[in-house]
């Protein structure tokens, strides 16, 4: 299953360089959204941290999950690690009982019962549009609770499955659910009011 990582792990760990550039091009990106997803100012640090522990380790490796997985969960530690250090705590808020609007907006493996329209029109007014949401999207994502935004931002961004979500985060498969329908929740509710009204 994990033939191609396995052959970069043991490129990089006889010192291959370009092997590294590799996993570093492949897997840096979703390391990054981990880390700003729970601890956005000290984002660098955290993934600088995260590497050095990687590639510590990585001779070690036993190809358990997926590079991306680990490298992830790595990566979380590091992110909590510096938290603790630095006294701030991560909130799972976003588990109270609230009016759910969207509770029929997802099957029962949380993909959408209508699916999104896809947008193809890539003219400059809505390349700009696109754009601009885009820029609201971030602003909304960074001021979700930490516990949302954490979820939200491992499954729907990086694509992990429940079980990465859960066994990243040390949180349980209910919470996963619940945490992460509160954030579609408020998300879905600011792009509706954008369509609507063109405000962010």
């Amino acid at each position: 299953m994990y033939d191609d990582e396995i052959q970069i792990a043991k490129r990089i760990n006889a010192g291959d360089q370009k092997a590294l550039r590799e996993l570093m091009k492949l897997h840096g990106g979703a390391m990054i959204a981990a880390a700003r997803a729970i601890c956005s100012h000290a984002v660098d640090d955290i993934v600088q941290e995260a590497w050095i522990s990687a590639l510590s380790a990585l001779p070690n490796f036993e190809h358990r999950s997926s590079l991306k997985t680990w490298l992830v969960r790595i990566t979380v530690n590091k992110a909590y690690t510096y938290i603790r250090q630095t006294r701030r705590e991560v909130s799972l808020e976003g588990l109270s009982d609230i009016q759910d609007p969207l509770q029929h907006a997802f099957d029962a493996s949380d993909h959408w019962v209508t699916p999104w329209e896809t947008w193809t029109d890539d003219s400059p007014d809505k390349l700009l549009e696109a754009h601009v949401l885009k820029e609201c999207l971030e602003r909304h994502m960074e001021n979700l609770p930490s516990g949302q935004r954490m979820v939200m931002t491992l499954t729907d961004l990086m694509g992990l499955t429940s079980d990465e979500v859960c066994n990243n985060l040390e949180i349980s498969a209910s919470n996963h659910r619940v945490l992460l329908h509160r954030a579609r929740v408020t998300i879905h509710a600011m792009v509706s009011h954008y369509e609507a009204t063109g405000d962010c």
